[in-house]
């Protein structure tokens, strides 16, 4: 049992939640308009340079697998702090990084200590009535896509008239007050497992084999994400050829327009809460194909990418929104193991996806990278469509989940 019973959360809690997932997901995400300056920075090629952000989202995938499950058997506000702590540390690293493959293993290891912004979402589910659980998942959503895009913008200013280091030392003292503030408001909770954490590990396989719920939302977000990353990666490449001659301040601008989609998270919670998840998700997929068509069309022209990236945005959050309103309809004492396999599918998704951008945009520059977009959202579409709820129940709960022991 919790040390807090599941009545609505103090609003200023909610808001400082999704202000701490917003700040802790941005650092992942600094680096994609200042890749051109860090490869000129270190001297390497674009590719290379390209490819950083791989390494970040394979060190998330490995940061999920290693501690999200510790949400079953730990005090949530213990785990959340010490790793924001390792987090800190982890950014110094990467502003210290004295050469290309220390900058490497840096950013992996930044990666790893960047789960903050998934505990979160799995810890608001504990402590709110499960009525709630969409619109208050839809906030810290918000807060989640609003770091991942402002933090463009932010380093993409503060990179061209600074540099990139620069960007770091100002995250890592930002986390160090997100700490800070969450050690004075976070309310502990108790474990709602006995299990130990090697048998914990253990158990993920089962979770996964019978829970449907959380493999189809796995494979959803896993191909959204990537999707997602491959645009943002190669934005910045895009916008720096002759065709735009624009440099990192206007690629993070693109993070502006893209937070409109961001803040529109809370309103597919409700619809979540209302029509069911399967529905919302399915029109977020659709959005986020849609989006891929109209930049493969007219992402000539600055309108055009404008309008693919508002779409973008809307679809990939809304299908978050959703695919995560599922999963926390399961069982609480499997909520951290639900919520390790839905963000290690959906980083592994990312990784594979940022690797094969670099590989596609040295090949087929922008042409290849919007046939590759189109590729994985229209997979996602086709998953969203294969899950079927029962006919005879409506609304969250008409998805089933399975015993787990």
């Amino acid at each position: 049992m919790t040390t807090m019973k599941e009545t609505a959360a103090p609003k200023g809690l909610i808001t400082l939640l999704a202000l701490v997932c917003g700040v802790s997901i941005a650092s992942g995400y600094y680096a994609q308009p200042l890749l051109g300056d860090i490869g000129r920075a270190l001297g390497v090629s674009e590719a290379y340079a390209g490819a950083l952000p791989m390494f970040t989202q394979i060190g998330i995938a490995i940061g999920a697998l290693l501690f999200l499950p510790l949400g079953d058997i730990v005090n949530d506000r213990k785990l959340i702090l010490a790793m924001i702590c390792a987090h800190v540390g982890a950014l110094a690293l990467v502003a210290l990084a004295p050469s290309a493959p220390a900058l490497t293993w840096a950013s992996a290891l930044m990666g790893v200590t960047t789960i903050t912004p998934y505990l979160l979402p799995a810890y608001a589910a504990k402590i709110v009535p499960p009525a709630q659980r969409g619109h208050v998942t839809g906030l810290l959503v918000r807060g989640i896509f609003a770091g991942i895009l402002l933090a463009r913008t932010a380093s993409g200013y503060i990179g061209h008239y600074t540099d990139w280091r620069t960007v770091y030392w100002i995250a890592a003292a930002l986390m160090m007050a997100m700490a800070a503030l969450l050690a004075w408001r976070l309310p502990p909770t108790m474990p709602r497992s006995d299990l130990s954490y090697p048998r914990l590990l253990a158990s993920l396989w089962t979770v996964f084999r019978r829970q449907p719920v959380v493999r189809y939302a796995t494979a959803r977000q896993g191909l959204m994400f990537g999707a997602f990353n491959a645009f943002w990666i190669s934005l910045v490449f895009y916008l720096e050829t002759p065709r735009f001659h624009m440099g990192s301040d206007v690629a993070g601008l693109f993070g502006v327009i893209g937070a409109a989609g961001a803040f529109a998270a809370p309103v597919f919670g409700k619809v979540a809460d209302r029509r069911g998840p399967l529905f919302a998700v399915r029109l977020g997929t659709a959005l986020a194909l849609l989006a891929w068509m109209v930049m493969a069309l007219f992402g000539q022209h600055l309108a055009g990418l404008v309008a693919g990236v508002l779409l973008l945005d809307l679809g990939v959050t809304a299908s978050h929104v959703s695919n995560q309103t599922m999963i926390y309809h399961l069982g609480q004492d499997i909520r951290g193991r639900v919520s390790t396999i839905y963000i290690l599918g959906t980083f592994i998704g990312a990784a594979l996806m940022s690797g094969l951008t670099a590989w596609v945009w040295g090949r087929w520059a922008w042409s290849g990278v919007c046939a590759l977009g189109i590729a994985a959202t229209g997979l996602a579409v086709a998953v969203s469509f294969a899950q079927r709820a029962r006919p005879d129940r409506t609304g969250p709960c008409a998805l089933q989940p399975q015993p787990v022991r």
